[in-house]
């Protein structure tokens, strides 16, 4: 087939940033936010203003393409426009003081929820100054960043503060358009499907209905932090019940059974869940390159409500089609394949994702976050506590588990929008994680 030309210089989207795109558009359309997601820092001591401001100021301008935004290209491959420099209007810093004993999570909570302020607004930084301590939150736009990207992002800016803004910071080179080998990507195509098909996808998606009116607020969130002693714990009884770097298996299992004892609460049990799990595709030696835009695919699995409350056997099951999808490169087959969506509008896109998300894929989003080593220690000269991330996540489903795995120590959080949970509903999902995690 015929290679289509296209520009050297252009940093084209993948089929997956343009997956990310689509998801961004559907929240926006549901929430008036798009697809972000939110890091919290949570410092000893609190960073001078002043110094936090030009630290981002100066490494930011060293990235003309954080002042970007995407464009369509003559051959319709989707790019990433980078102007030639960047301004202050391409991120934003707050400052917040909570009075003495405020919880500083629900004002967290409403910052997660807060759109950028404008179409080149990418970053948006929020101080929170709590007597002597303080947190420091980022907001990154998702299209530009994934979650490891965006912890390398804050490791980069914490050395560049270190030295005072010395360093120089090679920027990603551009990538190509990928409009050659059409035949391997139409193969990809067919074996995503035939993978769908092998799921057994005839069978009902379970899923949370929702009502569209309080989604207009937003997510909500729920944390469990975990000490060092408990993450440790938890590490040692996953790979001793599911084996050597399995933590991923396990933890997904006690994730599914904590929304399934919602499920069964409503009465939704007719049918199988079916969960979309993001994998990192970065290779083991990371660099700037692999910091902006979306280095991750996804693998799906589709779990019977009758294994749940067998562990082991929930375990081995989740297991199992990780082996089969590892096996059959599922997860490399839809980079490849995505590609071909490229060219499908933005609105048209978000609505057949829309529709596969409510009817086939998607009754809760899932995520192991594993330690890469690159979230900053310290930050702006200060003891980093505990970091953790506040996921927006795409609507439908609305709803989501992500363990984040950082410095020794875990934390999982609870993503979904406004009115599909109640109070109780709530407490029942974290009740049952905090018992499980605690065995």
């Amino acid at each position: 087939m015929v290679d289509i030309p296209f520009s050297r210089s252009k940093h084209y989207l993948t089929g997956i940033d343009w997956v990310l795109h689509a998801f961004d558009y559907m929240n926006k359309r549901a929430t008036g936010a798009g697809n972000a997601f939110q890091i919290v820092m949570e410092l000893e001591g609190v960073p001078a203003e002043g110094e936090l401001r030009d630290s981002i100021d100066g490494f930011v301008k060293k990235f003309p393409l954080l002042g970007g935004r995407p464009r369509r290209d003559y051959n319709l491959a989707p790019y990433w426009e980078i102007p030639s420099r960047t301004d202050e209007s391409v991120w934003s810093l707050d400052v917040h003081r909570l009075e003495d004993g405020e919880d500083a999570f629900p004002l967290l909570e409403r910052l997660a929820n807060v759109p950028f302020g404008s179409d080149r607004e990418h970053l948006a930084f929020s101080l929170l100054r709590a007597g002597e301590n303080s947190h420091v939150a980022v907001k990154f736009d998702h299209r530009l960043f994934d979650a490891h990207g965006a912890e390398a992002f804050l490791g980069m800016l914490q050395q560049d503060s270190e030295k005072g803004g010395a360093c120089s910071w090679e920027p990603p080179p551009p990538e190509p358009a990928h409009l050659s080998e059409w035949r391997s990507k139409f193969e990809s195509g067919r074996h995503v499907n035939r993978s769908f098909l092998g799921m057994g996808n005839d069978a009902p998606l379970l899923s949370l209905p929702f009502d569209p009116t309080p989604i207009r607020q937003g997510f909500r969130f729920s944390a469990i932090p975990f000490t060092e002693q408990q993450s440790l714990e938890l590490i040692e009884r996953a790979e001793n019940e599911a084996g050597y770097l399995m933590a991923m298996p396990y933890t997904m299992a006690l994730a599914v059974q904590a929304l399934h004892a919602v499920f069964s609460d409503r009465g939704i049990g007719e049918g199988d869940y079916v969960v979309p799990v993001t994998m990192d595709t970065r290779p083991p030696s990371r660099g700037p390159q692999d910091v902006f835009f979306n280095h991750v695919s996804l693998l799906l699995f589709r779990i019977r409500p009758s294994e749940v409350d067998d562990f082991p056997a929930l375990v081995t099951s989740i297991k199992r089609q990780l082996y089969e999808q590892a096996r059959t490169g599922l997860a490399r087959h839809l980079l490849d394949a995505s590609l071909l969506m490229r060219i499908v509008p933005l609105p048209l896109l978000s609505s057949l994702l829309s529709y596969f998300l409510k009817e086939k894929i998607g009754s809760f989003c899932f995520s192991f976050l594993g330690d890469t080593g690159q979230m900053p220690t310290r930050f702006m000269g200060k003891k980093v506590r505990r970091s953790h991330h506040m996921m927006r996540i795409p609507i439908p489903p609305g709803l989501g588990v992500f363990f984040h795995h950082s410095h020794r120590r875990l934390d999982v959080c609870l993503s979904y929008a406004h009115g599909l949970f109640t109070e109780d509903e709530v407490d029942t999902v974290l009740d049952v994680l905090e018992s499980r995690l605690a065995v």
